[in-house]
């Protein structure tokens, strides 16, 4: 069976298992990899190991933070803090792909998850199936990403009308991970507090989450591409809300960005640090267990808001 760092991306169904989950401890998912007829170039068809250790993640602190016996374990500000999920937490997942870490805080007993992609389906037909009324899926774009695929959309159907003998570029396709471009935004584009709008519009009480979680959203993109995704995590976030990204070395081409990506969120009003996955403490204690495949080559990235406007 062919595997990447444990995860098999072919199969067409996976399945996390965590004993903190209820209805029997596990996730299903539906995945369209490399040998289906409906796989999509980019990442949001397949799985990606990044998403299973942030899953074990927030499984574990949320069964710490459920035993603590603390007087503010409840508090789902005080829970986001530790990575837990608490009965009146509300979570947004940037960048989901399959859905699945937005289907463990929904499964952990969140008030509230949203699902977000450029691209839903993969993660509707996984909530669908897991149908859990505590959890949407909702389309979001990062920061101008949306007029730079229609750009693209464009060029890519003039080129096979014929109107262009030049073969089309990776820019000019509908590959997820479209490259950054140098053309300048047109007047009008909207910023990155107009991009979430309607998300948080739809959380409730129309209020900032006390989570943002994503995984594997920074991997071998550019200055811009980065910027625009802190750019549009800064506006999602309040004072207190806390924001986890996993990380994973994928060689050289990755600390490049993950550089990037550290100064987009200074730039965005954002501050954090990053822990090796192999070092997190849960209520102070070193995780049990054996863990995932390669676990050593990840990073948990946590952050939080510092300035209401981003530094000039």
């Amino acid at each position: 069976m062919f595997k990447i760092h444990g995860v098999d991306q072919r199969s067409s169904e996976l399945v996390f298992t965590h004993p903190a989950l209820d209805d029997g401890g596990h996730i299903t998912l539906r995945q369209d990899g490399s040998n289906s007829e409906d796989f999509v170039p980019g990442t949001s068809t397949v799985i990606w190991p990044c998403a299973y250790s942030l899953g074990d993640f927030l499984c574990d602190a949320t069964v710490a933070n459920r035993e603590s016996g603390d007087a503010q374990r409840d508090d789902p500000s005080y829970a986001a803090n530790l990575g837990a999920v608490t009965p009146s937490s509300v979570v947004v997942e940037i960048g989901a792909g399959l859905g699945l870490a937005g289907l463990v805080a929904a499964r952990l007993g969140a008030k509230k998850v949203s699902i977000t992609d450029a691209t839903t389906q993969a993660a509707r037909r996984n909530l669908d199936t897991a149908g859990l009324g505590n959890c949407t899926v909702d389309e979001l774009w990062w920061q101008r990403a949306t007029w730079r695929r229609e750009r693209g959309k464009a060029k890519a159907a003039k080129a096979k009308e014929g109107h262009s003998n030049a073969p089309a570029t990776c820019d000019e396709s509908n590959d997820e991970s479209e490259p950054e471009s140098d053309d300048e935004e047109p007047a009008g584009t909207p910023d990155a507090n107009e991009t979430v709008k309607q998300l948080l519009k739809s959380l409730p009480d129309g209020e900032n989450p006390h989570m943002v979680i994503a995984s594997d959203v920074c991997y071998s993109q550019g200055r811009r591409e980065m910027q625009m995704l802190a750019d549009t995590i800064g506006a999602l976030c309040g004072d207190d809300t806390i924001i986890y990204v996993m990380f994973e070395d994928r060689g050289d081409c990755c600390w490049g960005t993950l550089q990037h990506f550290w100064q987009a969120t200074s730039a965005a009003g954002l501050e954090g640090d990053p822990t090796p996955v192999e070092d997190i403490l849960i209520a102070g204690k070193a995780r049990e267990g054996e863990g995932r495949s390669n676990d050593s080559e990840r990073l948990l990235l946590k952050l939080r808001r510092v300035r209401e406007t981003p530094r000039e």
